[in-house]
């Protein structure tokens, strides 16, 4: 039966009904989807090579890449013909950056062309399959098996280890998850914006649902639930975060909250961490196939070399130094769909090769910016990444900045009790002194600030992109 009818029984089944299929679903994510074996094998190789020399990392990704490239050139047709044309050969490839003799790989290329970088000895009956956000575009169909799925997971598990979780394989936890968990015909009154997965030890909270008027009684499912950990979306535990400080109420104290699918300004992990009690954990890694990043317990967010080939490159596809911004492209030693220098639209910036206080010698990335689609450009300015302009204004619970055209900046908030001119003036100030002071500001005030594909939360929205220079040095 195809996944609209399984979707209508859900949303016509009672509330205990939802949870048992919301149970059942985690059931098959956890049997059918993964491997306790291998996760638990990936695991245990990933807390010994955490501490690896330089030396090893690098040794272990050239033995990795040449293994994928002889699949690639060998089983998967884009890159058989890019052979072809290239006329290269595994043994040119002797370091990691030897990378650099294959093109860089965009999402436009892949999309609607999915079979062409598959593995064409894998029977994809033995596959999930999946697709990513399509938060810039049309979603692109990805696939994995049991092996690389439990492979991604691990090394989760390790950053669950690094936080100090009892149990870093299934701890109890309260994930803030874009998924459809709450129907659209429920009823408000019901005030349930949350489902069981006991299977997988969570207590799911709808993103799509959040509003200062349902955090209330998203506390109060959280103090019931007591999660060791909290993890998902920043947006949501923000909004939770704030509304709580003003009604006074109480969150439960996690051991620790990891955040993933938005950008994580340092300010706002302060916030959380002052209003949760725990250290904030940061996570990059996409639905598409990617390398892992995640901070270490000091703070600071390591690529995790293990997983693949992290790139950070120029306009023109070249390295860029340390300490420069640049667009993310990623090579991850996954199997069943390999792409290599896959560029997300991601920009960050990577640190100078000092030793963290954690001591590991994993690559240090200093800032992630965002995608190149939430970064906003004024003639008279340039590009502006990371517009803090809502810091400091403690009675907006939430707001998103939209640009309109070139003159024209349009932004929506949600007001908390205690807004008021001062603060809407403040906010217009700040936008001046950061974007153009003689740019056209025009401010709505809404009850919730809609997400966008994925539930994701965006705090720049772009809608004349297309028409920015392409050199991105000038930031």
């Amino acid at each position: 039966m195809d996944h609209n009818f399984w979707e209508k029984i859900y949303c016509q089944a009672p509330l205990w009904l939802q949870n048992v299929m919301t149970s059942a679903k985690g059931m098959q994510f956890r049997y059918q989807r993964g491997s306790d074996k291998i996760l638990h094998e990936k695991f245990y190789f990933l807390l010994e090579s955490q501490y690896w020399t330089y030396d090893q990392i690098r040794d272990y990704q050239v033995q990795q890449l040449r293994q994928l490239l002889q699949i690639a050139f060998n089983h998967v047709p884009y890159y058989r013909d890019l052979r072809r044309d290239l006329k290269c050969n595994i043994e040119d490839f002797k370091e990691p950056e030897d990378i650099r003799l294959l093109p860089t790989l965009r999402k436009s290329q892949v999309r609607g062309n999915e079979s062409l970088f598959l593995d064409q000895r894998i029977d994809l009956k033995n596959c999930h399959k999946g697709s990513t956000s399509g938060t810039t575009g049309t979603p692109i169909i990805v696939y994995g098996d049991k092996e690389s799925f439990s492979r991604k997971w691990a090394f989760v598990c390790r950053l669950r280890h690094w936080a100090g979780l009892r149990n870093p394989f299934y701890p109890k936890r309260a994930q803030f998850t874009a998924r459809h968990i709450v129907p659209y015909n429920q009823s408000p009154e019901t005030r349930v914006y949350w489902r069981y997965n006991l299977p997988g030890r969570s207590l799911l909270c709808s993103t799509a649902n959040i509003s200062p008027e349902a955090v209330p009684f998203y506390v109060k499912a959280l103090q019931d639930f007591n999660p060791e950990l909290i993890d998902g979306m920043p947006s949501s535990m923000l909004v939770l975060a704030r509304v709580n400080r003003r009604l006074g109420l109480h969150l439960p104290k996690p051991k620790a909250m990891i955040t993933t699918a938005e950008t994580l300004l340092p300010e706002h992990r302060q916030e959380l961490q002052e209003t949760f009690g725990c250290k904030v954990f940061n996570q990059y890694s996409a639905t598409d196939p990617s390398c892992f990043w995640c901070d270490c317990e000091y703070g600071v967010m390591h690529d995790n070399p293990e997983s693949g080939i992290s790139e950070i490159l120029d306009e023109n596809d070249k390295p860029v130094q340390n300490g420069t911004v640049g667009e993310v492209a990623f090579t991850p030693f996954s199997r069943v769909m390999i792409f290599i220098r896959y560029k997300l639209g991601d920009l960050a910036v990577k640190d100078s090769q000092r030793l963290c206080l954690c001591g590991r010698n994993m690559p240090i990335i200093k800032n992630l910016h965002g995608r190149k689609d939430d970064i906003l450009y004024v003639p008279d300015r340039g590009y502006i990444p990371d517009t803090s302009v809502f810091s400091g204004l403690s009675n907006i619970i939430e707001g998103q900045v939209i640009q309109e055209n070139f003159d024209h900046i349009r932004v929506l908030l949600v007001p908390d009790e205690g807004y008021n001119q001062e603060v809407e003036s403040r906010l217009i100030n700040n936008l001046r002194f950061q974007i153009s002071s003689s740019i056209n500001i025009t401010i709505e005030k809404v009850e919730k600030v809609p997400r966008g594909a994925g539930g994701k939360f965006r705090s720049i929205i772009t809608k004349i992109g297309h028409l920015y220079p392409d050199d991105m040095s000038l930031y």
